[in-house]
């Protein structure tokens, strides 16, 4: 694709399928992270990925911080 910017390579790799008839294949170690197209992250990205977000925090994980807290403090000491 054609770098949206006039600083840089004039054209970025994109990602793209592999029935795509423009597509060449290459392999990662052959890119310079410069030369990738990174696509805008728009809304609906953001909401697909909170409908797959699991917890990262379990409920004991969250007592044991309570009484962590109770005993030592906010602070820690």
């Amino acid at each position: 694709v054609k770098n949206p910017n006039s600083d840089g390579p004039s054209e970025l790799w994109l990602l793209c399928s592999p029935d795509d008839p423009d597509a060449k294949e290459i392999s990662f170690d052959e890119l310079d992270c410069d030369d990738l197209f990174e696509p805008p992250v728009i809304m609906s990205d953001m909401l697909a990925a909170l409908v797959r977000q699991k917890p990262t925090v379990g409920e004991n994980d969250l007592i044991e911080y309570e009484t962590f807290t109770e005993v030592s403090g906010q602070e820690g000491y």
